[in-house]
Order: structure tokens, then C-alpha cells, then sequence
């Protein structure tokens, strides 16, 4: 078995820009692995690009034939400037979600044409169809990394992962994997997100500029944790589709609430739908582990609610690990790169609800 010089590329739920991790990674057949993060960067998306992929969102299929090529183009462009002149053997694009429903259909845009055209290398992308074929959910994805991380750890692990939408594992010591609890758990930063630019222009509530004014409205709060999602049982996986603005303006309708205690209210409820679901699911005790990773890991309000209210010390094991936080979900396509390049299962059955263990991507032939 060989180690494999692997890019991985990512465009998050939250549509806030392309991540790129180049890693070395080694993986065999009984799921032995190492790796090591050679670089990372995130490429900011610009607000055109923001408007291009929100177009997407619409189901029409002239907007998303179009997004996925301005989508390849731009990875292309910023894929030849991440790398420069370093060699690699492949390259794993993700692409960017614009739809997804459990069970039935994922759909991500950015067209590989030009990567393979220019590299001459394989692409492996479209990482959920096949688990959605065989009866699974194709998503969340990311319990693969965790438990190849995570398994061999001296005591359980539960990891937080915030972006668009929060999901959680929890990886028990030496546990099989296809034993792995993990799931979608409600919003993550995508309903903040969206309020903060509907209302004040902005893109982000960065450092809790607008929440920090504002206070949690519970009557609000208890109707949003109302969400069938956030009560529903796993396996579980949500998109923004589920969490849009259209379902906050219902909620909102005919209340008089301030600006200030909404997007209070609707950190509140990512942190609660988060909590909620980690009591309900998952089996831990005072020793357990907590990781936490994401774009959500730079929101303080948030997480310091997360804390307080699950009562477990957050332990740094992705640096331990030689990992930057923010790298995780792009260092993941990289290893599900090569996973399908070996021919071994990435999906977990018992996150997905798949009926079978399935080599998850395909190889960009066109």
C-alpha cells in the first residue's frame, strides 16, 4: 500500500468559500491509518460567487448548469494557485451542495472537467449518491474521519462539528465501525448567517457583534426547537433546505420581537437542537472526551452555551493530531479520495442507514 500525496477540496453548507488541504495519507485494507497535512488554505468566496450558488438553490436547471461551470472554473483557478508546482496523485472535489433530502437525492455542482483536463490525474467526486442508492441518507460523512481518528483514543469521544449545519459522533474506544453513532443535529451557522445578512447586510455575526445585544426569547426558542428535524430520531441528515429564512419568517410572523433578541434567540437555538440531541442519543459520562470543530468554533457565544450547557471540558485533540479545525471537512475529502482509489467502504451504515458497506465516489471519466 502506498501514501498518496491527495487534495481535497470543500465548499461548506455555509457557502462562505472553497477549502483546500493538501495531505499525505496512508490507508490500507483493515482501515490502518496515517496521514500528514501538508497545507491548508480557505479561498474566500466573493459575493458574486455567494449570488451565483444561491441562484442554484432554485431548482432551475439553467441556474445550476451554469453555477456548475462557473463553480469548476473558479476551483480550477484556485486549485492551480494552492498547488503552484507541487506534485500529487489526486484530486477529491466535493463540490457544492444546492439540494439535498434524505434518502432520495444529493445534488453538488462544480464540473471537474477542467481539474482532470489540466492535472492528468484521477478526480474522484459525487461522495453520496451510491450510499443513497442502497438505502442511506448520504450524509453527514464526516463520523469516517472521525472514527479513523478517534477509535484508539484512551476514552470516549463525543465531536461537535459546526458549519452550515451542526452534526455530531461519538466514537466509543476500539469501537467497530460499523457501530458509530453519528448524525445531523439541527442548524448550524446557516440560519444566523442568513438572518445577519437579510438584516444588517452582513455575512457573518462575527465575534457575536449583533448577538452579544440581544436576549434569548424563549417562546421564540421553544417553537424553533419544534423543527420535526431536531426531534426526529437518527439516522438523521438536514440541509439548509430545512433551516431556511422562509422557516424563520413563518415562526416570526405576527411577533414583535427585536432584531437584536432574534439572532440572540437563533444561536441559542443551535447550541440547544446541538445539546438536546447529545443527551437524548448519546451515552456519556465526566470523563468523556469533547471535540469541537467548524466554522461555529470561532462564534464564543455559542460554544461557551454548548459548555455550559452539556457540561464537558473541550479538549484541543485536533491540534494533538497535527489538524487545524477548520481543515477537517477538507482533509476528509482527501481521505475518502483515497479510500475509493483503494476500493474500500467509507460510508457507516449505522449513520446513514445504508443497507451495505459502500466505496463511496466515483472516478470523473467524461
Amino acid at each position: 500500500m502506498n501514501n498518496y500525496t491527495v487534495l481535497g477540496l470543500m465548499s461548506g453548507t455555509s457557502m462562505d468559500g472553497l477549502d483546500c488541504c493538501l495531505s499525505e495519507v496512508y490507508i490500507d485494507q483493515k482501515y490502518n491509518f496515517n496521514y500528514k497535512i501538508i497545507d491548508f488554505k480557505t479561498f474566500n468566496y466573493s459575493q458574486k460567487t455567494k449570488n451565483i450558488i444561491k441562484s442554484a438553490l432554485s431548482n432551475n436547471n439553467n441556474k445550476i448548469k451554469q453555477a456548475n461551470q462557473y463553480l469548476g472554473e473558479l476551483f480550477f483557478k484556485k486549485t492551480k494557485e494552492f498547488i503552484k508546482n507541487r506534485k500529487i496523485d489526486l484530486i477529491g472535489s466535493h463540490g457544492q451542495t444546492i439540494f439535498h433530502k434524505d434518502k432520495i437525492k444529493s445534488i453538488q455542482i462544480g464540473d471537474p472537467k477542467l481539474l482532470k483536463q489540466y492535472f492528468k490525474i484521477p478526480i474522484i467526486y459525487n461522495f453520496r449518491e451510491k450510499d443513497i442508492i442502497n438505502g442511506g441518507n448520504g450524509a453527514p460523512l464526516v463520523p469516517f474521519l472521525d472514527w479513523l481518528l478517534f477509535r484508539k483514543e484512551k476514552t470516549n469521544t463525543i465531536l461537535i462539528n459546526i458549519g452550515g449545519i451542526s452534526n455530531i459522533s461519538f466514537i466509543k474506544k476500539n469501537i467497530s465501525k460499523n457501530n458509530v453513532i453519528g448524525f445531523d443535529v439541527g442548524p448550524g451557522m446557516c440560519l444566523i448567517d442568513q438572518f445577519c445578512n437579510n438584516t444588517w447586510g452582513e455575512n457573518l455575526d462575527y465575534n457575536g457583534k449583533f448577538s452579544n445585544k440581544g436576549k434569548i426569547n424563549t417562546t421564540l426558542l421553544n417553537e424553533l426547537m419544534e423543527h420535526y428535524m431536531i426531534k426526529k430520531k437518527p439516522p438523521k441528515s438536514m440541509s439548509r433546505e430545512d433551516f431556511n429564512i422562509n422557516f424563520l419568517s413563518k415562526i416570526l410572523k405576527n411577533k414583535n420581537i427585536l432584531d437584536y433578541d432574534i439572532i440572540r434567540t437563533l444561536v441559542s437555538f443551535t447550541a440547544e437542537a446541538i445539546v438536546y440531541n447529545i443527551n437524548k442519543y448519546i451515552k456519556f459520562n465526566d470523563k468523556t472526551n469533547l471535540v469541537i470543530s467548524g466554522g461555529g468554533l470561532h462564534h464564543h457565544l455559542l460554544i461557551n452555551e454548548v459548555k455550559e450547557k452539556i457540561k464537558l471540558t473541550e479538549i484541543k485533540l485536533f491540534q494533538k493530531k497535527g489538524i487545524h479545525p477548520d481543515c477537517k471537512e477538507a482533509f476528509l475529502i482527501c481521505v475518502m479520495t483515497v479510500a475509493n482509489y483503494i476500493n474500500i467502504p467509507s460510508n457507516m451504515k449505522k449513520v446513514t442507514g445504508s443497507k451495505k458497506d459502500v466505496i463511496l465516489g466515483e472516478k470523473y471519466d467524461h
